[in-house]
């Protein structure tokens, strides 16, 4: 199920708030994870990548998730726009990708779009950890 995700909006000054949780802005590209059904990836434009980057297939998260986030691509130890592109456009696995998750859409089938960001990142933390033993 593809939702669109919401986009960054730029702001001319600078943002400090204790009513929001302000993120260091990754250079990658959107990518949203959906396993409702069958495990599929796409970007912000609907597009289908999951024959892509096979190697985030088998995140083992709970059937009915839908995460949304950012895949990056390392270059001298900090995310470089060119280099996820070139893993991107090309048919190779030879550049290694990372996905950052950034929000919880749906969770155990159910939308919880209308929690609060902290209490839905809860969800994928607990289920992240009660996965991988952290």
């Amino acid at each position: 199920m593809f939702i669109s995700p919401m986009l960054l909006h730029k702001s001319e000054e600078p943002f400090d708030s204790e009513d929001y949780i302000t993120e260091l802005k990754l250079d990658g590209f959107r990518l949203l994870y959906d396993n409702m059904d069958k495990t599929k990836l796409y970007t912000r434009h609907k597009t289908d990548v999951t024959y892509k980057f096979r190697e985030l297939l088998d995140l083992q998260l709970p059937k009915g998730t839908i995460l949304d986030g950012e895949l990056i691509s390392m270059k001298d130890g900090k995310p470089c726009f060119e280099t996820v592109m070139r893993r991107f456009q090309s048919k190779a696995t030879m550049i290694p990708v990372t996905y950052c998750v950034f929000d919880i859409l749906y969770y155990n089938g159910e939308p919880v779009m209308h929690l609060p960001l902290i209490q839905r990142r809860s969800f994928f933390l607990r289920s992240y950890l009660l996965i991988h033993h952290l």
